[in-house]
């Protein structure tokens, strides 16, 4: 049945847990399983089970939180834990009965599933760099964290009262700026006259109508990083399409209003925000810079890679474990937990990527972190020989998923062509809706129904020419079945080796040549497997 989120926003979103544990979910209208989605609980595609999802704000869990997660993943559910590219942890499989338990432990590990789903401000993510990495020039994850809590503590009133989905950034490196521009807010970590701060970009999104973010300030002041997010909550509920979902993203908003209107709304809230007293951020300091040359004039164990990257105190590094499609497990947490403790700064930073980053690791403990993953079949990055693939969970267990990403990716990881490729970024989403963020990758795939040769089946509309710097996301240059991915992948990979000039992305070859060619050139290698261009919209209607 159809859902009326405006009416059940309109109700207060009322949720009786008590009844839930006691009488299952066969009682549960539409409107109140929306109601249960502001607290991280989602319906999956199979019935009286749902996904629970924690909110991790800015990707970081003690190890103690982790070895809490870790157990109660085996007590709920099949002992799987999916780490998502917004730094959250989902359990899955959860019986209906057993939910109102699970949110309870949950909290008493100080972590929190509110807000995590619906129309909501979805988790505030971070650099897993901040502070440390040699882009980052301050630790940003303070803010992050105090903007999180800030509109959190909030939810009560406010899930009742935003169009859509909020979603935060925090980061200051290139790859934070690409954040920045596909989040409704984007805060990039800057240094003006020796003061931390951040530029402030809003509006952006993917999914169905992907649209990139627009400036709305050189410079806020770290202690008024609070009042900004405040601020564009407000111009969010002031001016968003409350009655209408669909057209709900603050995306368009700033379409509607034009983004100097946008940004006069912004200025007039954040003078208003700033009147209001807020907590105290902690201090932070901006990073001294050791020269270049003594960071890089040591060398860990084994080298500098994609892995083991330098920190700005030279000596230390970041260490990256793959977690491959970011499906996990009770005793792998576990391990890495351990080797948190005894190596890193005893914590686990859920990267945008579906891995986990140890931070703070002195070269000499490298070896031993290696040795300890790889008694496990687990690698650092890079080291493990497969593919960087990002895919969301699919219609294995997603309401709202057409194709199994999972399996599609799990398919991609060991492909040659890829793995000559380390740097190649292949983003699998199962429906439209971008959780794998399909348009901002290299290769990008969205699942629908695809109609090939005249027969309508599952299958993928391909994204390629994303350069995200250069203001263009991915666009569909053809569609193929789910069994012919592996076929198509393969030959747009070929076709840019093939003529890509020296240092271009995927992304800048096919822009150069057209996106018509790189078609061509599949369907020249895929026959009747490969029909170009895009699926009439109506074929894809469904969306969040």
């Amino acid at each position: 049945m159809a859902v009326d989120i405006p009416a059940a926003k309109r109700a207060g979103l009322p949720v009786d847990l008590a009844r839930l544990a006691s009488d299952g979910d066969g009682w549960v209208t539409p409107e109140e399983r929306y109601a249960l989605k502001t607290w991280g609980v989602c319906a999956q595609l199979q019935d009286h089970v749902f996904m629970v999802r924690v909110r991790v704000p800015g990707g970081v869990l003690t190890t103690e939180q982790a070895r809490g997660l870790a157990r109660l993943a085996r007590r709920d559910g099949p002992d799987w834990l999916h780490l998502t590219t917004r730094q959250n942890v989902e359990f899955h499989w959860v019986e209906d009965r057993r939910v109102p338990r699970l949110l309870e432990d949950i909290a008493r590990y100080g972590l929190s599933t509110r807000s995590a789903c619906g129309h909501t401000l979805r988790n505030v993510i971070c650099s897993e760099d901040a502070g440390v990495g040699l882009d980052e020039p301050f630790d940003c994850f303070p803010d992050a964290r105090a903007v999180s809590d800030a509109i959190v503590a909030r939810s009560g009133t406010l899930n009742c009262e935003l169009p859509s989905r909020v979603n935060i950034s925090f980061g200051g490196s290139p790859r934070c700026r690409e954040d920045a521009l596909i989040n409704d807010a984007g805060f990039v970590s800057v240094v003006r006259d020796g003061e931390p701060g951040y530029e402030l970009w809003a509006g952006g999104s993917l999914g169905k109508s992907p649209s990139l973010s627009v400036p709305l300030a050189d410079f806020v002041a770290r202690a008024d990083v609070q009042a900004a997010a405040e601020a564009l909550i407000d111009v969010f509920c002031a001016h968003g399409d409350f009655e209408h979902p669909a057209k709900g993203r603050m995306k368009f908003v700033v379409a509607r209003l034009g983004a100097a209107a946008f940004r006069a709304a912004w200025d007039q809230a954040f003078a208003e925000a700033r009147a209001r007293e807020h907590p105290p951020l902690p201090d932070v300091g901006v990073v001294a810079d050791e020269t270049r040359a003594a960071i890089l004039g040591t060398r860990p164990p084994g080298g500098w890679s994609a892995g083991v990257r330098p920190q700005r105190t030279s000596g230390f590094a970041l260490v990256t474990v793959d977690i491959p499609l970011g499906d996990t497990c009770g005793s792998e947490v576990e391990l890495l937990a351990d080797l948190a403790d005894r190596y890193a700064d005893g914590a686990l930073t859920i990267s945008r990527d579906q891995d986990v980053v140890l931070r703070n690791v002195a070269h000499e403990h490298i070896p031993a972190i290696r040795s300890a993953l790889r008694e496990r079949g687990v690698f650092l990055v890079g080291e493990g020989h497969v593919a960087r693939v990002r895919a969301c969970t699919g219609s294995a267990v997603c309401a709202l998923g057409i194709t199994s990403a999972p399996e599609a990716g799990k398919v991609l990881l060991e492909r040659p062509a890829l793995g000559r490729n380390s740097s190649l970024r292949v983003h699998v989403s199962g429906c439209p809706n971008s959780c794998a963020q399909h348009q901002s990758g290299d290769i990008g795939l969205a699942g629908g129904k695809v109609r090939i040769a005249g027969e309508t089946r599952d299958g993928y509309q391909v994204f390629v020419g994303a350069d995200l710097a250069d203001g263009k996301v991915g666009e569909v240059v053809g569609r193929v079945v789910g069994d012919n991915v592996p076929a198509a992948i393969d030959a747009l990979v070929g076709a840019w080796e093939a003529i890509r000039h020296p240092g271009e992305t995927i992304g800048v070859t096919a822009r150069r040549i057209g996106l018509d060619a790189m078609s061509a050139h599949v369907e020249a290698a895929l026959r009747d497997a490969w029909a170009p261009g895009p699926e009439p919209e109506h074929e894809n209607a469904r969306s969040l």
